[in-house]
Protein backbone atom coordinates (compact mmCIF):
# COMPACT_ATOMS: atom_id res chain seq x y z
CA UNK A 1 0.00 0.00 0.00
CA UNK A 2 1.87 3.49 -0.87
CA UNK A 3 1.78 5.97 1.38
CA UNK A 4 -0.59 9.31 1.34
CA UNK A 5 1.18 12.32 -0.84
CA UNK A 6 0.23 16.07 -0.24
CA UNK A 7 -0.13 19.29 -2.90
CA UNK A 8 -0.21 22.36 -2.70
CA UNK A 9 -1.97 22.76 -6.15
CA UNK A 10 -3.61 20.75 -8.71
CA UNK A 11 -0.79 21.34 -11.08
CA UNK A 12 1.68 20.31 -8.92
CA UNK A 13 -0.34 16.91 -8.05
CA UNK A 14 -0.66 16.42 -12.27
CA UNK A 15 3.25 16.92 -12.48
CA UNK A 16 3.46 14.02 -10.03
CA UNK A 17 0.80 11.84 -11.42
CA UNK A 18 2.53 11.81 -14.80
CA UNK A 19 5.70 10.71 -13.92
CA UNK A 20 4.30 8.08 -11.42
CA UNK A 21 1.20 6.71 -13.32
CA UNK A 22 1.48 7.21 -17.12
CA UNK A 23 3.57 4.55 -17.80
CA UNK A 24 3.15 0.61 -19.21
CA UNK A 25 2.61 -2.19 -16.61
CA UNK A 26 5.57 -4.57 -16.82
CA UNK A 27 3.51 -8.22 -18.21
CA UNK A 28 2.74 -10.27 -15.30
CA UNK A 29 0.41 -13.55 -14.92
CA UNK A 30 -0.02 -14.26 -10.89
CA UNK A 31 -1.53 -17.75 -9.56
CA UNK A 32 -3.48 -16.16 -6.46
CA UNK A 33 -5.57 -20.27 -5.75
CA UNK A 34 -8.13 -21.70 -6.18
CA UNK A 35 -8.19 -20.95 -9.90
CA UNK A 36 -8.22 -17.27 -9.21
CA UNK A 37 -5.48 -15.91 -11.85
CA UNK A 38 -4.54 -12.15 -11.83
CA UNK A 39 -2.65 -10.80 -15.35
CA UNK A 40 -1.52 -7.53 -16.19
CA UNK A 41 -0.32 -5.65 -19.19
CA UNK A 42 -0.14 -2.93 -21.32
CA UNK A 43 -2.15 -2.76 -24.73
CA UNK A 44 -0.99 -0.14 -27.03
CA UNK A 45 -3.57 2.31 -29.02
CA UNK A 46 -3.56 4.43 -31.34
CA UNK A 47 -2.50 8.04 -31.50
CA UNK A 48 0.44 6.95 -29.72
CA UNK A 49 -1.69 6.01 -26.41
CA UNK A 50 -1.59 2.48 -24.16
CA UNK A 51 -3.57 1.47 -21.38
CA UNK A 52 -3.16 -0.65 -18.57
CA UNK A 53 -4.87 -4.06 -18.16
CA UNK A 54 -5.60 -5.77 -15.62
CA UNK A 55 -7.32 -9.12 -15.77
CA UNK A 56 -8.80 -11.13 -12.89
CA UNK A 57 -10.38 -14.48 -13.66
CA UNK A 58 -11.55 -17.58 -12.46
CA UNK A 59 -13.44 -20.55 -12.40
CA UNK A 60 -16.74 -20.84 -10.87
CA UNK A 61 -16.35 -24.21 -9.27
CA UNK A 62 -13.18 -22.96 -7.37
CA UNK A 63 -14.12 -19.41 -6.82
CA UNK A 64 -17.24 -17.40 -5.67
CA UNK A 65 -18.38 -13.75 -6.56
CA UNK A 66 -21.19 -11.87 -4.37
CA UNK A 67 -22.13 -8.21 -4.46
CA UNK A 68 -21.95 -6.18 -1.20
CA UNK A 69 -23.54 -2.92 -0.74
CA UNK A 70 -23.30 -0.12 1.80
CA UNK A 71 -26.12 2.68 2.19
CA UNK A 72 -23.42 5.04 1.97
CA UNK A 73 -20.63 5.47 -0.31
CA UNK A 74 -17.22 4.05 1.79
CA UNK A 75 -14.12 3.07 1.19
CA UNK A 76 -14.06 -0.09 0.10
CA UNK A 77 -10.25 -1.07 0.66
CA UNK A 78 -11.59 -2.28 4.71
CA UNK A 79 -13.42 -4.64 3.16
CA UNK A 80 -11.15 -5.81 0.53
CA UNK A 81 -8.69 -6.67 3.24
CA UNK A 82 -10.87 -9.97 4.13
CA UNK A 83 -10.84 -11.47 0.63
CA UNK A 84 -8.36 -12.39 -1.49
CA UNK A 85 -9.60 -10.26 -4.47
CA UNK A 86 -12.13 -7.65 -4.23
CA UNK A 87 -13.39 -5.02 -7.08
CA UNK A 88 -15.79 -1.68 -7.44
CA UNK A 89 -18.92 -2.96 -8.69
CA UNK A 90 -22.08 -0.78 -10.45
CA UNK A 91 -23.13 2.78 -10.54
CA UNK A 92 -24.27 4.79 -7.18
CA UNK A 93 -24.72 8.37 -6.14
CA UNK A 94 -21.76 10.89 -6.84
CA UNK A 95 -22.76 14.67 -5.98
CA UNK A 96 -20.71 17.37 -4.81
CA UNK A 97 -23.55 19.36 -3.45
CA UNK A 98 -26.97 18.32 -2.20
CA UNK A 99 -29.30 18.55 0.03
CA UNK A 100 -28.91 15.02 1.08
CA UNK A 101 -28.35 11.55 0.04
CA UNK A 102 -31.46 8.53 -0.61
CA UNK A 103 -31.47 6.36 1.88
CA UNK A 104 -29.21 3.84 -0.66
CA UNK A 105 -26.91 5.37 -2.91
CA UNK A 106 -26.37 2.41 -5.08
CA UNK A 107 -28.68 3.51 -8.19
CA UNK A 108 -31.94 1.08 -9.21
CA UNK A 109 -31.58 -2.17 -8.40
CA UNK A 110 -29.59 -3.41 -5.53
CA UNK A 111 -30.42 -6.93 -3.75
CA UNK A 112 -28.05 -8.65 -1.30
CA UNK A 113 -28.34 -12.19 0.55
CA UNK A 114 -31.79 -12.11 -1.50
CA UNK A 115 -32.90 -9.18 -0.21
CA UNK A 116 -34.38 -6.57 -2.45
CA UNK A 117 -32.66 -3.02 -1.17
CA UNK A 118 -33.30 -0.57 -3.93
CA UNK A 119 -35.36 -0.70 -6.60
CA UNK A 120 -35.02 0.16 -10.56
CA UNK A 121 -36.91 2.88 -12.29
CA UNK A 122 -35.14 2.32 -15.94
CA UNK A 123 -35.04 -0.52 -17.89
CA UNK A 124 -31.19 -2.02 -17.62
CA UNK A 125 -29.23 -4.54 -17.84
CA UNK A 126 -28.34 -6.17 -13.88
CA UNK A 127 -25.45 -8.77 -13.19
CA UNK A 128 -26.64 -11.56 -10.79
CA UNK A 129 -24.83 -13.55 -8.67
CA UNK A 130 -26.56 -17.10 -7.77
CA UNK A 131 -24.46 -19.84 -5.30
CA UNK A 132 -21.58 -17.52 -6.41
CA UNK A 133 -21.41 -17.30 -10.10
CA UNK A 134 -22.30 -13.95 -11.78
CA UNK A 135 -24.34 -13.75 -14.72
CA UNK A 136 -26.48 -11.26 -16.87
CA UNK A 137 -29.71 -10.03 -17.94
CA UNK A 138 -31.41 -7.36 -19.41
CA UNK A 139 -34.42 -6.66 -16.51
CA UNK A 140 -37.63 -4.60 -17.25
CA UNK A 141 -38.24 -2.27 -14.61
CA UNK A 142 -41.94 -4.17 -13.88
CA UNK A 143 -43.56 -6.90 -12.12
CA UNK A 144 -45.86 -7.35 -9.61
CA UNK A 145 -45.80 -6.09 -5.33
CA UNK A 146 -48.53 -7.02 -2.92
CA UNK A 147 -49.63 -4.11 -0.88
CA UNK A 148 -51.55 -4.99 1.89
CA UNK A 149 -52.11 -8.28 0.93
CA UNK A 150 -53.42 -7.23 -2.44
CA UNK A 151 -51.34 -8.24 -5.63
CA UNK A 152 -50.62 -5.28 -7.90
CA UNK A 153 -48.32 -4.50 -11.04
CA UNK A 154 -45.94 -2.14 -10.90
CA UNK A 155 -43.63 -0.16 -13.47
CA UNK A 156 -40.54 1.99 -13.09
CA UNK A 157 -41.32 5.68 -12.97
CA UNK A 158 -39.00 6.06 -15.86
CA UNK A 159 -40.35 3.67 -18.32
CA UNK A 160 -43.68 4.53 -20.74
CA UNK A 161 -45.31 1.32 -19.86
CA UNK A 162 -48.64 1.61 -17.74
CA UNK A 163 -49.28 -0.25 -14.55
CA UNK A 164 -51.41 0.17 -11.60
CA UNK A 165 -48.52 1.49 -9.47
CA UNK A 166 -45.60 3.50 -10.08
CA UNK A 167 -42.39 2.90 -8.66
CA UNK A 168 -39.84 6.01 -7.28
CA UNK A 169 -36.01 5.70 -6.32
CA UNK A 170 -32.79 6.79 -6.00
CA UNK A 171 -32.69 6.55 -10.23
CA UNK A 172 -35.43 9.24 -10.41
CA UNK A 173 -32.54 11.70 -9.11
CA UNK A 174 -31.16 14.39 -11.79
CA UNK A 175 -27.92 15.99 -11.71
CA UNK A 176 -26.57 18.94 -13.15
CA UNK A 177 -23.65 20.80 -13.63
CA UNK A 178 -22.08 23.54 -12.37
CA UNK A 179 -18.79 25.87 -13.55
CA UNK A 180 -16.29 25.98 -10.26
CA UNK A 181 -13.37 28.42 -10.43
CA UNK A 182 -11.25 25.53 -8.46
CA UNK A 183 -13.08 22.14 -9.43
CA UNK A 184 -13.58 23.27 -13.36
CA UNK A 185 -17.33 22.12 -12.56
CA UNK A 186 -19.54 20.56 -9.53
CA UNK A 187 -21.97 17.82 -9.62
CA UNK A 188 -25.09 19.45 -8.51
CA UNK A 189 -28.49 17.54 -7.45
CA UNK A 190 -31.41 19.28 -9.18
CA UNK A 191 -33.31 19.00 -5.55
CA UNK A 192 -37.08 19.07 -7.27
CA UNK A 193 -36.05 15.50 -8.57
CA UNK A 194 -35.57 14.27 -4.79
CA UNK A 195 -39.67 14.37 -4.38
CA UNK A 196 -42.80 12.64 -6.66
CA UNK A 197 -44.28 14.78 -8.78
CA UNK A 198 -47.71 17.26 -7.48
CA UNK A 199 -50.74 15.21 -8.18
CA UNK A 200 -53.58 16.69 -9.49
CA UNK A 201 -57.14 16.90 -7.22
CA UNK A 202 -59.31 13.47 -6.93
CA UNK A 203 -56.07 11.38 -8.91
CA UNK A 204 -57.50 8.57 -7.01
CA UNK A 205 -53.57 8.07 -5.84
CA UNK A 206 -51.53 8.24 -3.37
CA UNK A 207 -47.56 8.16 -2.78
CA UNK A 208 -46.60 5.86 -0.28
CA UNK A 209 -42.74 6.14 1.05
CA UNK A 210 -41.53 2.35 2.70
CA UNK A 211 -38.76 1.33 4.43
CA UNK A 212 -37.00 -2.07 4.52
CA UNK A 213 -37.52 -3.97 7.80
CA UNK A 214 -35.54 -6.21 9.12
CA UNK A 215 -36.80 -9.48 6.87
CA UNK A 216 -37.86 -8.84 3.40
CA UNK A 217 -41.08 -6.64 3.98
CA UNK A 218 -41.44 -3.29 3.27
CA UNK A 219 -43.50 -0.82 5.80
CA UNK A 220 -44.99 2.77 5.18
CA UNK A 221 -42.94 5.50 6.28
CA UNK A 222 -44.84 8.44 4.98
CA UNK A 223 -47.60 9.33 3.00
CA UNK A 224 -48.48 11.98 0.47
CA UNK A 225 -51.66 12.54 -1.30
CA UNK A 226 -50.96 15.55 -2.93
CA UNK A 227 -47.27 13.95 -4.72
CA UNK A 228 -44.39 16.11 -3.53
CA UNK A 229 -43.26 13.19 -1.30
CA UNK A 230 -39.29 12.64 -0.50
CA UNK A 231 -37.73 9.93 -2.26
CA UNK A 232 -34.44 10.19 -0.73
CA UNK A 233 -36.14 9.72 2.94
CA UNK A 234 -37.42 5.91 1.71
CA UNK A 235 -35.63 2.76 0.11
CA UNK A 236 -38.37 2.93 -2.35
CA UNK A 237 -42.17 5.19 -3.45
CA UNK A 238 -44.94 3.49 -4.98
CA UNK A 239 -47.37 5.51 -6.64
CA UNK A 240 -50.53 3.40 -6.00
CA UNK A 241 -54.47 3.18 -5.85
CA UNK A 242 -55.75 5.25 -2.81
CA UNK A 243 -58.07 2.10 -1.95
CA UNK A 244 -55.43 0.00 -1.33
CA UNK A 245 -53.68 2.06 0.92
CA UNK A 246 -54.50 3.45 4.76
CA UNK A 247 -53.99 6.48 4.86
CA UNK A 248 -53.40 6.70 9.02
CA UNK A 249 -51.48 3.67 9.82
CA UNK A 250 -49.64 0.94 8.35
CA UNK A 251 -49.07 -0.56 5.08
CA UNK A 252 -46.70 -3.27 4.44
CA UNK A 253 -45.40 -4.16 0.89
CA UNK A 254 -43.60 -7.07 -0.55
CA UNK A 255 -42.18 -7.08 -3.70
CA UNK A 256 -43.19 -9.97 -5.85
CA UNK A 257 -41.42 -10.05 -9.14
CA UNK A 258 -38.60 -7.55 -10.61
CA UNK A 259 -38.56 -8.32 -14.47
CA UNK A 260 -37.65 -11.80 -14.93
CA UNK A 261 -36.39 -11.95 -11.52
CA UNK A 262 -39.15 -13.50 -8.79
CA UNK A 263 -39.40 -13.73 -4.98
CA UNK A 264 -39.54 -17.30 -4.57
CA UNK A 265 -36.62 -17.50 -5.89
CA UNK A 266 -34.41 -14.22 -6.25
CA UNK A 267 -30.79 -13.97 -6.75
CA UNK A 268 -28.09 -14.10 -3.89
CA UNK A 269 -27.25 -10.41 -5.14
CA UNK A 270 -27.77 -7.82 -7.65
CA UNK A 271 -27.26 -4.73 -9.37
CA UNK A 272 -27.53 -3.02 -12.07
CA UNK A 273 -25.05 -2.31 -14.24
CA UNK A 274 -23.81 -1.06 -17.70
CA UNK A 275 -24.18 -1.72 -21.16
CA UNK A 276 -23.34 -5.38 -22.44
CA UNK A 277 -20.82 -6.24 -25.25
CA UNK A 278 -23.29 -7.21 -27.33
CA UNK A 279 -25.04 -3.70 -27.76
CA UNK A 280 -24.47 -2.51 -31.23
CA UNK A 281 -24.11 1.01 -30.38
CA UNK A 282 -22.88 2.30 -27.26
CA UNK A 283 -23.28 5.88 -28.20
CA UNK A 284 -26.84 5.23 -28.69
CA UNK A 285 -27.65 3.09 -25.65
CA UNK A 286 -30.31 5.03 -23.35
CA UNK A 287 -28.01 5.11 -20.38
CA UNK A 288 -26.00 8.22 -21.68
CA UNK A 289 -29.52 10.41 -21.33
CA UNK A 290 -29.75 8.82 -17.70
CA UNK A 291 -29.30 11.89 -15.59
CA UNK A 292 -29.08 10.57 -12.46
CA UNK A 293 -25.61 9.72 -13.57
CA UNK A 294 -24.11 12.96 -14.80
CA UNK A 295 -24.60 15.63 -17.56
CA UNK A 296 -22.07 14.01 -19.98
CA UNK A 297 -22.87 10.56 -21.48
CA UNK A 298 -20.55 7.62 -19.74
CA UNK A 299 -20.52 5.63 -22.72
CA UNK A 300 -19.71 8.52 -25.57
CA UNK A 301 -17.12 6.92 -27.56
CA UNK A 302 -14.25 8.60 -25.82
CA UNK A 303 -11.36 7.32 -23.61
CA UNK A 304 -11.22 6.56 -20.25
CA UNK A 305 -11.05 4.06 -17.39
CA UNK A 306 -12.98 1.16 -18.08
CA UNK A 307 -13.94 -1.82 -16.14
CA UNK A 308 -15.85 -5.06 -17.78
CA UNK A 309 -17.17 -8.20 -16.61
CA UNK A 310 -17.48 -11.01 -18.88
CA UNK A 311 -18.01 -15.29 -19.36
CA UNK A 312 -15.11 -16.41 -21.88
CA UNK A 313 -15.78 -18.93 -24.22
CA UNK A 314 -14.57 -21.74 -21.78
CA UNK A 315 -16.37 -21.03 -18.80
CA UNK A 316 -14.30 -18.55 -17.16
CA UNK A 317 -15.38 -15.66 -15.82
CA UNK A 318 -13.47 -12.29 -15.69
CA UNK A 319 -13.30 -9.11 -14.30
CA UNK A 320 -11.26 -6.85 -16.56
CA UNK A 321 -9.93 -3.12 -15.99
CA UNK A 322 -8.55 -1.26 -18.80
CA UNK A 323 -6.64 1.82 -16.87
CA UNK A 324 -5.99 5.85 -17.64
CA UNK A 325 -6.02 8.84 -16.05
CA UNK A 326 -8.19 12.00 -16.74
CA UNK A 327 -5.84 14.99 -18.49
CA UNK A 328 -3.31 12.65 -19.36
CA UNK A 329 -1.63 12.81 -22.80
CA UNK A 330 -0.88 9.56 -23.71
CA UNK A 331 -2.71 7.26 -20.78
CA UNK A 332 -6.37 8.34 -21.27
CA UNK A 333 -8.10 4.77 -21.57
CA UNK A 334 -10.25 3.14 -23.79
CA UNK A 335 -13.27 3.35 -25.82
CA UNK A 336 -16.32 1.59 -24.94
CA UNK A 337 -15.47 -0.29 -28.48
CA UNK A 338 -11.94 -0.15 -27.94
CA UNK A 339 -12.86 -2.56 -24.64
CA UNK A 340 -15.15 -4.51 -26.04
CA UNK A 341 -12.47 -5.05 -28.91
CA UNK A 342 -9.82 -6.45 -26.42
CA UNK A 343 -12.26 -8.67 -24.99
CA UNK A 344 -13.39 -9.97 -28.37
CA UNK A 345 -9.94 -10.87 -29.30
CA UNK A 346 -8.14 -12.08 -26.21
CA UNK A 347 -10.48 -14.26 -25.17
CA UNK A 348 -13.76 -14.03 -26.23
CA UNK A 349 -16.83 -13.96 -24.54
CA UNK A 350 -20.44 -15.86 -24.30
CA UNK A 351 -21.61 -12.56 -22.27
CA UNK A 352 -20.10 -9.79 -20.53
CA UNK A 353 -21.10 -6.34 -19.99
CA UNK A 354 -19.53 -2.68 -18.17
CA UNK A 355 -19.94 -2.96 -14.67
CA UNK A 356 -20.08 1.03 -14.53
CA UNK A 357 -18.47 4.42 -16.48
CA UNK A 358 -15.07 3.13 -14.97
CA UNK A 359 -13.60 6.27 -13.70
CA UNK A 360 -14.03 4.61 -9.90
CA UNK A 361 -12.93 1.05 -10.76
CA UNK A 362 -10.66 -0.25 -8.71
CA UNK A 363 -9.35 -4.19 -7.69
CA UNK A 364 -7.37 -5.09 -4.58
CA UNK A 365 -5.44 -8.34 -4.43
CA UNK A 366 -3.81 -9.76 -1.25
CA UNK A 367 -0.25 -10.46 -2.93
CA UNK A 368 2.05 -12.20 -0.75
CA UNK A 369 0.36 -11.30 2.16
CA UNK A 370 0.02 -7.40 1.24
CA UNK A 371 -3.26 -5.49 -0.04
CA UNK A 372 -2.15 -4.16 -3.24
CA UNK A 373 -4.61 -1.96 -5.61
CA UNK A 374 -4.75 -1.75 -9.40
CA UNK A 375 -6.64 1.22 -11.48
CA UNK A 376 -7.35 4.66 -10.70
CA UNK A 377 -4.43 5.33 -8.52
CA UNK A 378 -4.77 9.25 -9.77
CA UNK A 379 -7.29 10.03 -6.63
CA UNK A 380 -7.09 12.91 -5.06
CA UNK A 381 -9.15 13.52 -1.65
CA UNK A 382 -9.88 17.20 -2.11
CA UNK A 383 -8.76 19.89 0.56
CA UNK A 384 -11.19 20.17 3.68
CA UNK A 385 -12.42 23.24 4.77
CA UNK A 386 -9.74 23.89 7.46
CA UNK A 387 -7.11 22.03 4.53
CA UNK A 388 -5.01 23.60 1.97
CA UNK A 389 -3.76 20.60 0.91
CA UNK A 390 -4.53 17.90 -2.27
CA UNK A 391 -4.22 14.43 -0.83
CA UNK A 392 -3.64 11.71 -2.78
CA UNK A 393 -4.94 8.75 -1.86
CA UNK A 394 -4.26 5.70 -4.78
CA UNK A 395 -5.12 2.57 -3.05
CA UNK A 396 -8.03 3.92 -0.90
CA UNK A 397 -9.78 5.67 -3.84
CA UNK A 398 -13.40 7.29 -4.11
CA UNK A 399 -15.53 5.94 -1.44
CA UNK A 400 -18.22 3.93 -3.67
CA UNK A 401 -21.45 1.82 -2.38
CA UNK A 402 -21.00 -1.48 -3.76
CA UNK A 403 -18.32 -4.03 -4.23
CA UNK A 404 -17.90 -7.60 -5.62
CA UNK A 405 -15.65 -9.83 -3.23
CA UNK A 406 -14.22 -13.01 -4.52
CA UNK A 407 -13.48 -15.84 -2.74
CA UNK A 408 -11.92 -19.29 -2.41
CA UNK A 409 -14.58 -21.99 -2.17
CA UNK A 410 -14.36 -24.96 -0.13
CA UNK A 411 -14.88 -28.50 -0.59
CA UNK A 412 -18.20 -28.34 1.16
CA UNK A 413 -19.16 -25.34 -0.42
CA UNK A 414 -18.46 -26.80 -3.99
CA UNK A 415 -20.80 -29.65 -2.80
CA UNK A 416 -23.89 -27.90 -1.58
CA UNK A 417 -23.66 -25.45 -4.72
CA UNK A 418 -23.57 -28.63 -7.33
CA UNK A 419 -27.02 -29.80 -4.91
CA UNK A 420 -28.48 -26.38 -5.61
CA UNK A 421 -27.69 -25.86 -9.22
CA UNK A 422 -29.15 -29.20 -10.27
CA UNK A 423 -32.72 -28.18 -8.27
CA UNK A 424 -32.71 -25.10 -9.87
CA UNK A 425 -32.29 -26.63 -13.33
CA UNK A 426 -35.01 -25.79 -15.38
CA UNK A 427 -36.53 -27.17 -19.12
CA UNK A 428 -34.53 -24.98 -22.22
CA UNK A 429 -37.02 -21.44 -22.66
CA UNK A 430 -39.65 -21.59 -25.26
CA UNK A 431 -38.27 -19.43 -27.79
CA UNK A 432 -40.93 -16.49 -28.19
CA UNK A 433 -40.91 -13.99 -25.46
CA UNK A 434 -43.73 -13.93 -23.28
CA UNK A 435 -46.15 -10.84 -22.12
CA UNK A 436 -46.93 -9.96 -18.47
CA UNK A 437 -50.49 -10.62 -18.59
CA UNK A 438 -50.71 -8.07 -15.73
CA UNK A 439 -49.14 -5.11 -17.63
CA UNK A 440 -50.46 -3.35 -20.45
CA UNK A 441 -50.68 -4.34 -23.84
CA UNK A 442 -50.87 -1.07 -24.90
CA UNK A 443 -46.91 -0.91 -24.90
CA UNK A 444 -44.82 -3.90 -26.77
CA UNK A 445 -41.92 -3.29 -24.59
CA UNK A 446 -44.25 -4.90 -21.63
CA UNK A 447 -43.04 -8.38 -22.90
CA UNK A 448 -39.90 -9.69 -20.83
CA UNK A 449 -36.25 -8.65 -22.52
CA UNK A 450 -34.19 -11.37 -24.00
CA UNK A 451 -32.35 -13.04 -21.54
CA UNK A 452 -28.60 -13.11 -21.20
CA UNK A 453 -25.77 -15.29 -19.48
CA UNK A 454 -26.52 -18.02 -17.27
CA UNK A 455 -29.24 -16.82 -14.86
CA UNK A 456 -30.88 -20.34 -15.66
CA UNK A 457 -33.14 -19.58 -12.26
CA UNK A 458 -34.88 -16.35 -13.91
CA UNK A 459 -38.27 -16.47 -14.57
CA UNK A 460 -39.28 -19.06 -12.00
CA UNK A 461 -42.71 -18.36 -10.47
CA UNK A 462 -44.44 -17.20 -13.43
Amino acid sequence: MADERRFRSLQEAARFMEAEIDRPVTPQVTDLGNSLVLRTRSLALTGGQFTNVYDLSWASSSSTAALRFTPRPTAAVDAAQHAPATSSAAFFTLLDEASGLPAQTSLNLAIEQGRVLSMPVVDREALVSRAGALSLCDLTAAGHVALNGTQLTWTGSLTDRQAECYVFGNGNMVIDRRNDPEKGSVRVLDEASRVTPALPPRADRVDVGFTLTGGREFRSTGVAVDGGLDIFAHDLVLRCPARHVDLRGDNLLEIRSVGELHADAWPDSAVTVGPSLDVADFAAHPINTDRSLDVAPPFAPSRRARMVVFEDRVGRTHLRLFDGRPGSRVFQGVTPQEARDSVAADPGFRWGCFIDGGQTAKMWVALDGELTSFGNRHYLRWPKADENEFVWVPDTGRPISSIITLQHRSETQRAVDAARAASLALPPRPPAARTDPGLSSAHPSAAGPPHRGRDRDAGRGR
